[in-house]
């Protein structure tokens, strides 16, 4: 039994060993199958060849109206409102020098004329002395007299001859009620206040009929005409604004645009904003007070510079360009950014460059490029020219290689 049993693992052992030698054989005798060579992925770009010239800056702002010619009305005098004062109405026109409002003046005018008459009568009474003790001065005041009306402003008094007939004029007290006469003519010029400039009533605090208090504000008026705008301005775009450049404005509420012009730049920096004041002058039709508008300033021209779309700065210090189908990087200095766009230096005349953002792009990644362009690269927000005005070269749209 032991010599049988160990005769049939011998024989089990030699036919495992021979089914693998077989298996092994059968193997050897299939073809390997060469592997296809996977195609490397070319990916299709938008390319531009940039300008190298003189780029304008813009600076966009937003800001609200304000009249240029407005003024509060005040009262510097006390009475009854009568007259004028029934027109004086929010939107009612004036021209200038038109009454825009009066206060009752008779007292003040008969006041007035009291005084006139004492001066006429002191001068009057010294007319004799003046005769007798000062004979070359007295034909001078002979003739004053004369001319005195005391329902028309006072004349200023005759130059005396010499000091003592200075002296004895001022002794009699003339010079006096003369400086206290045109005191009271300058008031009561103040019971009738006039249009300073063409304009228009936007506030009126009373009515016909109302007692005017010394100090009590009446209401406002304007020019609606000319309009300044002020705007903030970041520190870092100070520099590119003078005055005297020109600005675009429009609303987003009323149709149309308006040019204006920078007229002042402050001095003095916000210190919480970090902003500086610009004002703007501009007129023209449906501007209304207190309208806010966006606006654009050409402001001073960077040399050797480029205009790309902000989208492609790669950390704000770089671009990718284009070289014999491969992506690189290349540093540029910015100098000035907008909101879509951004203005570097530092690019060769004639680069080819990537003219959109792609996912997934990096240096040494290969190319094809079309919808090729022949100037500065605009941002998408400016209006783009017809695709049939840049022809797309040859090459345009390859398909992969497939080897």
């Amino acid at each position: 039994m032991k010599v049988r049993q160990i005769i049939m693992g011998i024989l089990a052992v030699v036919i495992l060993l021979l089914g693998v030698g077989a298996m092994k054989g059968i193997g050897g005798m299939k073809k390997e199958i060469p592997r296809k060579p996977v195609p490397k992925q070319v990916k299709s770009v938008k390319a531009a060849q940039v300008k190298v010239t003189e780029v304008t800056t813009r600076i966009e702002i937003t800001g609200r109206l304000v009249a240029k010619d407005k003024i509060e009305l005040f009262a510097e005098v006390g009475g009854l409102l009568i007259g004028e004062s029934r027109r004086f109405r929010e939107g009612n026109y004036f021209r200038k020098g038109e009454a825009l409002l009066m206060v009752d003046d008779t007292e003040a005018k008969l006041a007035l004329l009291a005084q006139r008459s004492s001066l006429l009568n002191q001068i009057t009474l010294i007319l004799a002395d003046l005769k007798l003790d000062y004979p070359e001065g007295y034909p001078k005041w002979q003739a004053y007299v004369d001319a005195f009306d005391p329902e028309k402003p006072v004349k200023p008094l005759p130059e005396p001859s010499n000091d003592k007939e200075k002296y004895f004029i001022s002794v009699k007290n003339l010079y006096n009620l003369f400086y206290n006469i045109r005191s009271q003519e300058v008031r009561l010029s103040k019971y009738v206040i006039r249009a300073p400039f063409n304009g228009v009533v936007s506030q009126s605090a009373i009515k016909e009929g109302t007692l005017v208090r010394i100090g009590q504000k009446l209401g406002e008026f304007f020019d609606p005409n000319v309009y300044e705008m002020e705007a903030a301005v970041n520190l870092k775009d100070v520099d590119f604004i003078k005055v005297g450049n020109q600005v675009k404005l429009q609303s987003n509420d009323v149709g149309g645009s308006w040019t204006g012009t920078v007229r002042r730049i402050s001095n003095t920096l916000d210190e919480n904003t970090q902003t500086v004041k610009v004002y703007i002058e501009l007129s023209g039709k449906n501007l209304k007070e207190g309208m806010y508008l966006d606006a654009e300033i050409k402001g001073n021209i960077i040399q050797n510079s480029v205009e790309i779309p902000r989208k492609l700065m790669i950390n704000d210090s770089s671009i990718y360009v284009i070289k014999d189908t491969v992506l690189a990087l290349h540093k540029v200095k910015p100098i000035k950014y907008t909101t879509s766009s951004v203005v570097v230096q530092g690019l060769p005349d004639n680069t080819l460059i990537l003219n959109e953002s792609i996912i997934g792009g990096y240096e040494g990644m290969r190319v094809n490029t079309y919808g090729l362009e022949t100037q500065n690269p605009k941002p998408e927000t400016q209006n783009p020219k017809p695709e049939t005005q840049n022809p797309k070269p040859k090459t345009q749209n390859p398909k992969p290689e497939t080897k």
